[in-house]
């Protein structure tokens, strides 16, 4: 994990998109163990868009993000106005990029689209970098990746 320590005076983090989160807290490799390691030792936030929250806690991965919510170096997102406005042509551009890359006919799960928009613009306001399983989103977007095995 590059960049894990933060210059003095500076708050660092990375936004996690849906399938970044469930990566994490599922602890699918040691490289996302680490990067969740490292963030709680240095005190790199861990920023998750509200959206992702709502979506895992309808399913069976509900406890395990309950945990990973207590995490001091984890927080949810505010959904202002402006970035959910923000977010609309970004989510267009993420649609446009799964049809792109052969995901049917870029009718990806709404909630998916809206996650990924969100950590847009989220990252993008905070000079941050996308933790992702699913770089393939963010083609053609002026966002910084961090890609998980």
């Amino acid at each position: 994990m590059s960049e894990a320590i933060p210059p003095a005076g500076h708050v660092s983090g990375h936004v996690l998109d849906l399938d970044a989160l469930v990566h994490l807290i599922e602890g699918k490799s040691m490289y996302g163990r680490e990067v969740v390691r490292q963030s709680s030792a240095y005190g790199v936030t861990l920023l998750i868009p509200p959206l992702a929250v709502q979506v895992l806690s309808l399913g069976p991965a509900a406890p395990r993000l309950e945990r990973f919510l207590r995490m001091s170096v984890v927080v949810v997102g505010s959904l202002s106005p402006d970035d959910a406005a923000a977010a609309g042509p970004v989510a267009t551009a993420i649609r446009a990029n799964l049809h792109r890359h052969g995901s049917g006919s870029g009718d990806s799960p709404l909630p998916d689209v809206l996650v990924a928009a969100h950590a847009v613009v989220y990252a993008t306001r905070r000079g941050w970098r996308i933790l992702t399983t699913t770089p393939h989103l963010y083609d053609g977007l002026d966002v910084r990746l961090e890609i998980l095995p």
